[in-house]
């Protein structure tokens, strides 16, 4: 008998080319097994939809003369296929479409307007623009949008198609968007009980107390949503992280009052102990009242203590009527508009209007604190009569740690939004 090599390697070659055989035998019969019985076809022939297009940016001109992109695709060819949320004409592959923000929000835009095949249909992608609607809120139309829109974030968005036949992205296409904004509120939305709420960047509800009765009805102006406080009612923000400001903010609202007779507070991070007595009694962070026609916004400064009051010296708010205002703080510099007209300011270093007035204009430095957000009531320590309990309707309300633009508010302002 023939001794075999312990070198050799044809023992293991003869076993290698077996196992090969044994495999590939088992791999026809899977394969033949799925072309016969469909039983294993998801997993050896679904493929992902194709579709081809293209994606770009188009701008729209806007209410207040400036222009706001929006994000379109256009189907050119491949397999049929609908969008998800698409109620007519959903034939062939369900897609779902998303834009990817430049901050990181995954929007999913509302394609309920679609009809039909789209292939060859410009679609244009952007924020739903009615008053009610939350910056989160996008739609997928057919159309080129007519109504006021919300800017777009500056930046790279990303737009996705998810086949979700085999959950795999079919398409994604990245676009610039460079006429839109770098602001978006810290908190907006509108005050009060369902379906008001304020929202954070992220679309995520802010929690908030309701004090007395509120009534909410669709009465403002754009289909906005109103909330009518009835003079023993207000809103408490708690727990206000992201909601206090150091530098730049603003602070955007529409509001109509019953009345212009007395002292109201819109809204304001602050509490007082005495409002009638010396200004160390007050701690602000920010504060905004109706003082009967006028505007007042005060604060306490960060470096000295110090209680600042900032008064329009028009009288610009009118009762029953609608008004829209914005108070921003840019570079130290405080600028209060009612109906996007800038409005001169008188300045006083106390707690109660006109006391001790100062020569301004006063440089804003605002210091932190503690205090909850309040809406339509005055924080007060001790004596309930320094509510300040405000009566009207409120619509839109937005928070922002930028200073709004002059184009930005002309715009909210044309559109009836914040």
């Amino acid at each position: 008998m023939k001794r075999k090599d312990p070198k050799s390697t044809q023992g293991i070659s003869e076993v290698t080319a077996e196992i090969l055989i044994i495999i590939l035998v088992v791999v026809v019969a899977m394969v033949a097994y799925a072309a016969f019985s469909g039983a294993l076809n998801p997993l050896f022939f679904k493929k992902s939809v194709y579709i081809a297009g293209t994606a770009a940016v188009s701008q729209i001109p806007q209410p207040g003369g400036i222009k706001y992109d929006v994000l379109t695709y256009l189907p050119k060819a491949g397999d049929p296929f609908y969008l998800t949320g698409q109620t007519s004409g959903a034939n062939g592959t369900q897609v779902t479409f998303k834009a990817l923000s430049p901050g990181g929000l995954v929007l999913s835009p509302d394609a309920s307007s679609l009809k039909g095949s789209l292939y060859g249909k410009t679609l244009y992608i952007y924020p739903n623009g009615s008053p009610s609607a939350t910056q989160c809120d996008y739609t997928i139309s057919e159309t080129v949008p007519t109504v006021a829109l919300r800017p777009m974030t500056l930046g790279t968005w990303t737009i996705q198609m998810i086949d979700e036949n085999v959950h795999v992205l079919a398409n994604t296409f990245k676009e610039t968007v460079t006429h839109g904004t770098t602001s978006l509120p810290v908190a907006g939305g509108f005050v009060g009980t369902s379906p008001s709420q304020f929202y954070d960047p992220s679309c995520n509800p802010i929690s908030q107390t309701v004090n007395g009765n509120l009534l909410t009805s669709l009465t403002g102006p754009g289909n906005m949503t109103a909330t009518y406080f009835n003079g023993a009612s207000s809103i408490t923000i708690p727990g206000s992280t992201g909601l206090g400001f150091t530098g730049d903010m603003s602070i955007s609202m529409w509001f109509n009052p019953s009345t212009t007779s007395s002292w109201q507070q819109l809204i304001g991070k602050g509490v007082t102990t005495n409002a009638g007595s010396s200004s160390s009694n007050e701690n602000d962070n920010y504060q905004l009242f109706q003082l009967g026609n006028q505007l007042l916004f005060e604060w306490n400064d960060a470096t000295t203590g110090q209680h600042y009051q900032a008064i329009t010296t028009t009288t610009p708010v009118q009762a029953n009527t609608w008004n829209y205002v914005t108070a921003t703080v840019n570079n130290g510099v405080l600028t209060i508009y009612d109906d996007g007209v800038a409005q001169p300011l008188a300045y006083d270093n106390s707690n109660v209007p006109g006391q001790n007035p100062v020569t301004g204009p006063v440089t804003v430095n605002l210091e932190s604190n503690n205090n909850a957000v309040n809406i339509g009531e005055q924080n007060y320590a001790t004596d309930p009569s320094d509510a300040f309990y405000y009566n009207g309707y409120m619509g839109s309300v937005a928070l922002y740690n930028q200073a709004l633009t002059l184009q930005q508010i002309a715009a909210n302002y044309a559109a009836y939004q914040a």
